[in-house]
C-alpha cells in the first residue's frame, strides 16, 4: 500500500501498561523476531500514515526498541489508568479526521482488520470497530468530533464509557480475526 491509499487517519497505540501480570516488560518481548512494541507499531504503520505510542514518564529507553516511524507522547498520569494514556495521546495528535486506538500488547490483530477499521471512519463512521460473530474486539476508530471526550476520559476502563454513551453510532465492521481479542498479559499468552 502506497502513502497515497493509505487512509487518512492516525493511530494512537497505547503502550504504558506496568507488565505486572507479564512479569517484566512485555513490549521487550521478541514476537516474531522483534520486539513486541516494534511489531505494533509496524501493524498500525502499515495502515495509518501517522503512528502515536504513548509510554509512562522515564521510559526513554524505550524508543530504542522501535526501529519505524512513530511519534511519542509520555502520558505523565498514566499511572491513573489506561483513559490518561488515552487522553495524553489524543492532546498530542492535534488535528486528524479520526485516531484508532489500539494496544500494543494485542499482535495477533490482523492489519486488514486496522485497514478495515480506517476505511469504515473514512467512509464516515463516527465510532468503528471490529466484531467477530456479533463479539466487539479491538481496536476502536473515532472520528474527530469525539476528541474532545477521549481528552478528558478517567478511570481504567479506556474509552467503554463513551462507547456505551454513542452506542447508536457505533459502526461493528465484521471481520474474520479473533486477534481482536487476544492480548498478551502473561507469558503463557503468547502463542
Amino acid at each position: 500500500m502506497t502513502e497515497r491509499d493509505k487512509p487518512r487517519g492516525a493511530a494512537l497505540l497505547l503502550a504504558a501498561g506496568a507488565s505486572t501480570r507479564f512479569g517484566s516488560d512485555k513490549r521487550t518481548l521478541l514476537f516474531n523476531e522483534t520486539p513486541l512494541l516494534n511489531y505494533a507499531v509496524d501493524l498500525y504503520a502499515r495502515v495509518c500514515p501517522r503512528v502515536f505510542v504513548v509510554i509512562r514518564p522515564g521510559e526513554d529507553s524505550v524508543r530504542g526498541l522501535v526501529d519505524g516511524s512513530c511519534e511519542w507522547v509520555v502520558a505523565q498520569d498514566a499511572d491513573l489508568g489506561m483513559s490518561r494514556s488515552i487522553a495524553a495521546g489524543i492532546k498530542a495528535l492535534g488535528v486528524a479526521p479520526w485516531v484508532i486506538i489500539g494496544l500494543a500488547d494485542m499482535p495477533y490483530v490482523s492489519p486488514d482488520t486496522v485497514f478495515r477499521v480506517a476505511r469504515a471512519l473514512d467512509a464516515g463512521a463516527a465510532i468503528a470497530r471490529p466484531s467477530h460473530h456479533g463479539r466487539p474486539g479491538n481496536p476502536v476508530g473515532f472520528d474527530h468530533r469525539f476528541f474532545h471526550s477521549l481528552s478528558t476520559l478517567g478511570g481504567d476502563r479506556g474509552a467503554h464509557a463513551l462507547i456505551e454513551c454513542h452506542i447508536g453510532d457505533v459502526l461493528d465492521v465484521e471481520v474474520n480475526d479473533q486477534g481482536i481479542f487476544r492480548d498478551i498479559d502473561r507469558p503463557e499468552d503468547v502463542v
